[in-house]
């Protein structure tokens, strides 16, 4: 089959969008179809495979890590007429594209609804932000133009249902490609970040940005640290929130306890799963949490907030413990998972029993399924 996966972002970008299109195109691949992914250029430095074509693409102006993508390089026109399954991951420039591709060819089209985008209307300025209603009318209308629509959590599905969303909905999530966790070792986080070995590390990975509620992250890591100060926090991403997390870090007085070393690459960033003692979590808008499989992957205990998404990934005392979005209480449930031997030894084995449910390669057979039934519906249409 010759699929089409249209995203607004790709590799070399860090972000669990990026990093599910190319894990799904590499997975298909594996399985012997023919894979293209239609994405905006980031750098001419970066050297992709053949398979992906990169648009022409400006910074959007209000999230400058983020591309538009404009214009149509020849060698996409000579590929998109000959798609069989058009699947975007975007609502924006490359998803306008993909409906357009569809329309035009005739082409069935999935469409993966990563992003809830209504808790993502601040990054506009009071005069363009939509209402929180046109957002979701915005959402449904995009969503009711394709063929079908793949979410990664019941929380998602029903919030498309909410929204007006009348066309198949398919709950399952993209997971992670386990085959990255089997290599030896190579990175130290401790010796990169000139830690004690002794040092206690919980971890956050993510974005940076508000959307993520890493203040109250970081006020629960304030309770944690004044009872043990062997304990550290390590931000692993970056965003538009670093500078009023360094400050209030500075006012918390937490310097030399809390860490942000920037984005970490692929490699090195399992390394530091596999080296924490815990994974913090507290966003309360995630589609599924890709991260947060991840660290389940290294068989990392998550501490995490029982909301969006999270819920279908993370089994409450078994793979990880919800705590309430309360400092205080978050704090105590990470202490907990330090102190208790036998809770650590639990949370490790479901963490990666999990893990090996959400893996790459079942997703995409996965999608395969859905591939196979939207095409079985045109068919029986026409």
């Amino acid at each position: 089959m010759k699929v089409g996966l249209f995203s607004d972002t790709y590799i070399p970008q860090v972000n669990g969008v990026a990093t599910t299109v190319h894990n799904l195109a590499e997975e298909l691949e594996r399985l012997g179809h023919e894979v293209y992914v239609f994405c905006p250029r980031v750098h001419r430095r970066h050297r992709d495979k053949p398979n992906v074509i990169r648009f022409p693409a400006v910074p959007f102006i209000f999230q400058r890590e983020h591309r538009v993508a404009f214009g149509l390089p020849a060698r996409a026109w000579r590929i998109l007429r000959r798609l069989e399954i058009v699947h975007s991951h975007t609502e924006f420039s490359l998803g306008t594209l993909a409906l357009w591709v569809a329309r035009v060819y005739r082409i069935p089209h999935v469409h993966t609804y990563h992003t809830l985008y209504v808790a993502y209307r601040h990054y506009l300025p009071p005069p363009l932000r939509p209402p929180k209603k046109l957002a979701e009318a915005l959402s449904a209308a995009f969503c009711n133009r394709c063929d079908a629509v793949t979410v990664e959590s019941r929380a998602v599905e029903e919030e498309l249902l909410r929204y007006g969303v009348r066309k198949p909905i398919y709950r399952y999530p993209f997971g992670v490609n386990l085959r990255l966790y089997e290599g030896v070792k190579e990175y130290d986080l401790r010796e990169d970040l000139g830690l004690p070995p002794e040092t206690k590390v919980a971890l956050y990975v993510g974005r940076i940005a508000r959307e993520k509620n890493l203040l109250f992250l970081l006020h629960a890591f304030a309770e944690a640290a004044r009872r043990r100060e062997d304990l550290v926090l390590v931000m692993v991403g970056g965003g538009p929130l670093v500078q009023e997390i360094m400050e209030e870090r500075e006012r918390l007085g937490l310097e030399g306890r809390v860490f942000l070393p920037g984005y970490v690459r692929e490699k090195r960033l399992i390394d530091y799963y596999r080296d924490a003692d815990l994974f913090a979590f507290a966003s309360k808008t995630e589609t599924l949490g890709l991260v947060v499989i991840e660290a389940m992957a290294a068989g990392l205990p998550v501490v995490a907030l029982g909301e969006m998404g999270v819920t279908e990934i993370v089994e409450d005392g078994e793979s990880g413990v919800f705590a309430p979005e309360d400092p205080v209480c978050f704090a105590e449930a990470m202490l907990e998972v330090l102190e208790d031997g036998a809770l650590r030894e639990r949370l490790h084995e479901g963490a990666l029993r999990r893990a090996r449910e959400l893996s790459t390669e079942a997703a995409a057979k996965k999608t395969l399924e859905v591939y196979e039934e939207v095409h079985a519906a045109r068919a029986s249409r026409s």
